[in-house]
């Protein structure tokens, strides 16, 4: 005898696995929802991420007009190109150099030099922090601009040395450069500051030419 089972209904999530997907069926509705909401989420992003962005493509707008930012560069590298280009390289080869040498300039030195500057400017009413702030720099900036300057100093400053008979020289040529109360005594310091200076500008274009002489440099842009 052969017992005839109840035959099972078709459940909803049988129905939707056979489904073949006919126009206006669920799955497929649900599916192209789900595509445009991805659409929209990655535009979104995209917009955003633009938006954000959107210094790197453009520096300002004029009544709607942009301008962009390669336009910028471009403008830039023709009004002071050249001259950044030079300043640059010449950084480059004189850190190259005192590396060689084996040259350094410590945080002691740059602390240092900060005094000495502030102190200077003090004597003139200002300070350096001031002066940095004013010209919208951070000590960090004048840190970097001094490593160069102390280097130089180390190298080209070895065999430089100030007199007595040089400073009182300078202090009575250029005394109406100097406060009223000012003497040779309080003056010392910056004027040999100030002529370590000169003969350190004297010895250094042709300590460099001989570096740019010597070094292999390749140049892949004309201004």
């Amino acid at each position: 005898m052969i017992i005839k089972m109840p035959e099972k209904k078709a459940t909803k999530k049988a129905i939707k696995e056979t489904c073949e997907c006919e126009p206006g069926c669920i799955c497929c509705t649900l599916s192209k929802k789900k595509l445009i909401t991805g659409i929209v989420i990655v535009v979104l992003v995209i917009l955003g991420a633009l938006y954000f962005f959107r210094s790197f493509f453009i520096v300002a707008l004029v009544n709607g007009k942009p301008i962009s930012r390669l336009g910028f560069d471009r403008a830039l590298e023709k009004q002071d190109g050249q001259q950044v280009l030079s300043n640059t390289v010449t950084e480059i080869l004189i850190n190259q150099e005192a590396k060689k040498q084996n040259v350094t300039a410590t945080q002691a030195d740059l602390d240092q030099k900060f005094t000495e500057i502030d102190n200077q400017l003090k004597a003139q009413g200002q300070s350096l922090e001031a002066a940095l702030t004013a010209n919208n720099q951070t000590r960090v900036d004048f840190d970097n601009q001094m490593k160069t300057q102390i280097v130089l100093e180390k190298m080209l400053g070895k065999d430089i040395t100030i007199t007595d008979q040089e400073v009182s020289d300078y202090f009575t040529k250029n005394k109406a450069t100097f406060t009223k109360d000012a003497t040779l005594a309080s003056e010392t310091a910056t004027i040999k500051s100030t002529l370590i200076q000169q003969k350190l500008s004297a010895k250094l274009q042709p300590w460099l030419k001989d570096l740019q002489t010597k070094a292999k440099i390749l140049y892949f842009i004309k201004f």
